[in-house]
């Protein structure tokens, strides 16, 4: 009788359990098409951006004039002292190893950098990557968690003003980001991405000739707000790639742990079943034996007294 009530017990624990895997699994999936559609259509935008930039920068060149010497968020420091790095985390776990992966391979940028003789300083997104690098010690500049939205702009416009504004001073020479690339709900690869100075980089082969371009008021005007919307579209690229990447990774493990729930509901049902007919067996064979001993106590009344 104990061990059918550890079972009963035990069942009620795993219903319990598999109803709140559920509704995780559930929330992010809801929280996932959202952001998966957003990433998409950003990809787009960036890879559009990242061509006009090009073709500014190329045609300039034909010219003789640098670019890197017209704005210095393309400029390249001679000496690299100290860089920032930008980690991107969840706030909590159950969603497989997405934190683990970006928290070592920020470490090992950070191990790089520490060998190169340059010091790392530490701009965080989400609670799990700010307490793996407070526990290594690590000087952490500025941290902050997600808010139920997700990616807001304001978040977007806070860190880039911040990170702008050191980058401009001297207090960073570099800029890069640790981020989870999103392909689908199964596929996200961890990487690093420079974001100060910016790199500007061809997506593919050229497909037309670069026109003559005008610009209005200047040159310098026109170009300082393309990087300006570049490098905000670069901040909300990876916070969404990596907000959609938490989420796909919670709602497979969620699926998957709900899955395990039910197997392990299924043995406990099959186990407590077999455990209840042996105990309804044993108590049926107890009362033939009962009402036996009760017939030959009626039938030898003598032989009793």
């Amino acid at each position: 009788m104990l061990r059918l009530l550890e079972l009963k017990q035990r069942i009620k624990a795993v219903q319990n359990i598999q109803a709140i895997t559920r509704t995780l699994a559930a929330v992010s999936a809801a929280k996932l098409s959202r952001s998966r559609r957003r990433a998409a259509g950003l990809r787009e935008y960036t890879r559009k951006m990242q061509e006009i930039l090009f073709d500014q920068q190329e045609y300039l060149e034909g010219k003789g004039v640098s670019i890197g010497a017209l704005t210095p968020l393309l400029k390249e420091r001679d000496v690299v002292n100290r860089v920032g790095l930008m980690v991107i985390t969840a706030d909590r776990g159950m969603c497989s190893n997405y934190n683990l992966a970006a928290c070592r391979l920020a470490h090992d940028f950070w191990e790089k950098r520490k060998k190169a003789s340059q010091s790392t300083v530490f701009f965080t997104k989400g609670g799990k990557g700010e307490r793996f690098f407070r526990k290594h010690g690590a000087e952490i500049l500025y941290a902050e968690g997600w808010c139920r939205e997700g990616v807001l702009a304001e978040e977007v416009e806070r860190f880039l003003s911040m990170s702008l504004d050191l980058f401009l001073k001297g207090s960073i020479d570099e800029l890069y980001a640790v981020y989870t690339q999103f392909y689908s709900p199964l596929r996200r690869l961890p990487q690093v991405r420079r974001l100060l100075p910016v790199k500007l980089e061809r997506a593919g082969q050229r497909s037309r000739a670069i026109k003559k371009w005008y610009y209005e008021p200047s040159f310098r005007e026109t170009f300082d707000e393309l990087l300006a919307i570049y490098l905000r579209v670069q901040l909300y690229d990876v916070l969404l790639e990596s907000f959609a990447s938490e989420h796909g990774a919670r709602m497979i493990t969620m699926e998957e742990a709900t899955e395990r729930a039910e197997k392990t509901l299924a043995d406990c049902r099959v186990q407590y079943n077999r455990l209840r007919r042996e105990s309804i067996t044993i108590d049926l064979l107890g009362v033939l034996f009962a009402s036996k001993v009760v017939e030959e106590v009626k039938t030898t009344p003598g032989e009793m007294a």
